[in-house]
């Protein structure tokens, strides 16, 4: 951007067209490339390049016009750059009419795709999220990098959507010493256990399992059965839990499917809300699914 301060202030019409040249090139650059993470990112991006881009347009136009009243006549705006400032105020009032509309779009299509904030059955108000004074953390998600990190994130996300003010370890987020894996496992009241693919030849998750196992912490099981993302056949997980491990991870559990189209993955959060609260001593004895 201070490229065009390099060019002497004697040759403005020089340095409104470097500006605009460059703005251009970063626009382009930038909707080819995509460089931000969450997609209403780039679009803010490529909305201000382009606010940026129209701004320098309409600036070389009032200096062509002040030069050459006769070049302001062939571009159709008159014989003096009045017609010009016209011309951007309209360009930007539907510039960001536009914004408006996709902004509004963007939301009600976000919305509609949210988890809604999870609501107790025979209350209809929120589920209490207490913690013992031993305990941290709500949830433990366990998983293996590889083939279920990305999962486990949205786990995460989803969650604390619908269930605010939760609690949840996710390494990435929480962990700052690989060495007490175990101390996180004692002081999480739930363990979330993310079936994929090499999740029990893992030594690290095989110790978080380990430890579930002598705290007694009750279990979520969730299965990524999607081969293609990383998945694995439910029985190919259990054969690959080690023997010791396999009753406790196993026997009398039931497995929640990890879902991406939007309304079965509610169902499946709420399963998962579900056995989060049900580990608590507060719904312990609950009937099936207290949840709305």
């Amino acid at each position: 951007t201070g490229v065009p301060l390099l060019i002497g202030s004697s040759a403005e019409l020089a340095r409104v067209v470097v500006a605009l040249l460059v703005t251009l090139l970063s626009l382009a650059v930038h909707v080819s490339l995509q460089p931000f993470k969450r997609a209403v990112d780039n679009k803010l991006c490529t909305f201000v390049q382009f606010a940026l881009t129209l701004i320098y347009l309409t600036v070389l136009l009032i200096k062509v016009c002040e030069e050459s009243s006769e070049a302001c006549e062939t571009f159709g705006f008159g014989s003096s750059s009045n017609g010009v400032f016209l011309f951007f105020l309209i360009s930007s009032t539907i510039a960001l009419a536009a914004l408006l509309i996709i902004g509004t779009v963007q939301v009600v299509y976000t919305s509609s795709r949210s988890v809604p904030v999870l609501l107790l059955k025979a209350t209809a108000t929120r589920p209490e999220l207490s913690l013992l004074e031993t305990t941290r953390y709500h949830l433990f998600l366990s998983h293996i990098w590889r083939t279920g990190q990305d999962q486990v994130a949205v786990i995460k996300r989803q969650l604390q959507l619908s269930l605010p003010g939760v609690r949840i370890f996710l390494d990435v987020d929480d962990l700052s010493d690989i060495s007490a894996l175990e101390t996180y496992i004692e002081k999480s009241t739930v363990v979330l256990i993310f079936l994929s693919q090499g999740y029990f030849v893992s030594t690290n998750c095989l110790r978080e399992v380990r430890s579930s196992a002598k705290e007694g912490k009750p279990l979520v099981l969730v299965h990524e059965s999607d081969l293609s993302k990383g998945g694995i056949a439910l029985e190919d997980s259990r054969a690959e839990c080690p023997e010791d491990l396999r009753s406790f991870v196993f026997d009398n559990r039931s497995v929640i499917q990890w879902h991406r189209i939007a309304d079965y993955q509610k169902l499946s959060l709420k399963l998962m809300a579900d056995g989060l609260l049900r580990g608590s001593s507060a719904y312990a004895h609950e009937p099936f699914d207290p949840l709305a």
